[in-house]
C-alpha cells in the first residue's frame, strides 16, 4: 500500500499539532513528531503518533477547541463543596428536601430505615456528622426529643420546624400524634419550610428552590385529588392498624383508624376482643402493620378475623409513591367491608 492511500497523513498530524495552544508543548511533541516520522514511517506509526499528539495534549489542557463551550447552564447541579449540607430526621422529609434542593444539597436521614423515630437516639459520631450541618429539617410535633442536645453541639445550625402551622392531633387526649407527614395536605405545609430554609441559606437560588417547591407542590395537590376520590364513596370508611401512624391522614378523608397499639403499649385483652368484635361487625378483612413494630399482636387478631396483614411503611424514602401504595392499599380494604 502506497503512502497516498494511507488514511493518516503527516498533514494530518501537522494539523492536530496546530490544534495544541501551549507553546511548550507544542515545541516538544513537534520534535518527537519528526523524530518518530524518520525513524518509523508506516500507517501504524503514523496513527499512533496522531493519538499520541491528540491525547498528550488534551491531557495537558491545551487544546483548543473547534467550537466555543456551551454556556454553563442555571440550573446545573453545584459542585460537592457547594452544596448545602441538610440533615433531616427521617427519609420522607429527606425527600421532600431533595425535591426542593436537587443537585444543590446533600441530605443525612438521621432515623436510619428500620429504626423507630418514638425511641431513636442518635449516636455520638451521628451527633457529630449531624453538628456541621449547615440546615436541618426537623419534623417537629414533639418527634425529635433529643433535638437540645444537637443545638448544644452546633449553636449556629439553622433549625426547621416543619410542623409550625399544623394542626396537631393529640392521641387519647394526651401526647401529640408526631406522624404529621403522612398527610399530603401537611407535607405542603412541610415542603414550603424546607424551601424557605434553603432560599435563606442560598438567595441566589431562591427562584430555583421556589420553581422545584411549586413542582413538587402540584404532585402533591394531584394525589391528593386522587385519594380523595378513592375514599369519596367508601360504604364503611374504616380501616385497622397496628400503630396509630395514619391519623393525619384518616383526618383528611374522613376515615376512621382503630389501632392496636394503645400509647404505644400492646393492648389487653379486653381492648382486643373488642377490636376483634368490632372488625367482624365492620367485615375488616385487613390489618396494616408496619416494619418498625414487632407485628405479633397483629398475627393473632388477624388469624382471629381471618384477615390478611398489609405492611405500610410511614418511613419509606420515595414519599410520594408511598403515599400512592398506602391509599390504594387502605381503600381496597374498605371495599370488602360493609355498613355496621
Amino acid at each position: 500500500m502506497g503512502k497516498s492511500s494511507l488514511p493518516f497523513r503527516r498533514k494530518d498530524l501537522y494539523h492536530a499539532l496546530g490544534r495544541v495552544r501551549c507553546p511548550g508543548i507544542k515545541k516538544i511533541l513537534n520534535a518527537k513528531m519528526k523524530e518518530r516520522c524518520h525513524r518509523m514511517p508506516g500507517y501504524f506509526d503514523l496513527k499512533l503518533i496522531l493519538i499520541s499528539v491528540l491525547l498528550s495534549a488534551a491531557l495537558s489542557g491545551c487544546i483548543s477547541p473547534e467550537e466555543p463551550p456551551a454556556a454553563v447552564s442555571q440550573n446545573d447541579s453545584a459542585s460537592p463543596s457547594d452544596r448545602i449540607k441538610v440533615a433531616a430526621t427521617i427519609a420522607p422529609l429527606a425527600d421532600m428536601v431533595k425535591a426542593v434542593g436537587k443537585d444543590r444539597v446533600d441530605v443525612t436521614v438521621v432515623v436510619p430505615p428500620g429504626a423507630e423515630p418514638h425511641t431513636f437516639e442518635p449516636t455520638p459520631s451521628l451527633m457529630v456528622k449531624l453538628s456541621q450541618a449547615d440546615l436541618y429539617v426537623m419534623n417537629g410535633a414533639g418527634l425529635e426529643f433529643w433535638m437540645d442536645q444537637l443545638l448544644q453541639s452546633n449553636g449556629n445550625l439553622k433549625v426547621v420546624d416543619s410542623s409550625l402551622g399544623i394542626e396537631l392531633l393529640q392521641e387519647d387526649g394526651k401526647e401529640t400524634n408526631p406522624h404529621i407527614w403522612l398527610s399530603l395536605r401537611n407535607a405542603a405545609i412541610q415542603v414550603k419550610y424546607i424551601c424557605s430554609g434553603l432560599s435563606d441559606l442560598d438567595p441566589d437560588s431562591r427562584d430555583y428552590y421556589i420553581q422545584n417547591r411549586d413542582d413538587y407542590l402540584r404532585k402533591l395537590h394531584a394525589l391528593d385529588e386522587e385519594l380523595n376520590g378513592s375514599f369519596s364513596n367508601v360504604s364503611t370508611p374504616v380501616f385497622l392498624v397496628h400503630h396509630p401512624a395514619w391519623s393525619y391522614f384518616a383526618r383528611d378523608y374522613s376515615l376512621q383508624q382503630i389501632p392496636l397499639l394503645v400509647e404505644e403499649k400492646e393492648p389487653g385483652p379486653r381492648y382486643l376482643s373488642q377490636v376483634i368484635d368490632l372488625a367482624r361487625e365492620k367485615n375488616i378483612t385487613t390489618v396494616f402493620v408496619e416494619p418498625q413494630f414487632n407485628p405479633k399482636t397483629a398475627e393473632v387478631i388477624a388469624r382471629e378475623m381471618s384477615a390478611r396483614l398489609i405492611s405500610l411503611d410511614p418511613l419509606a424514602p420515595d414519599y410520594l409513591e408511598n403515599m400512592r401504595y398506602a391509599g390504594r392499599e387502605i381503600a381496597q380494604s374498605m371495599l370488602s367491608t360493609a355498613p355496621g
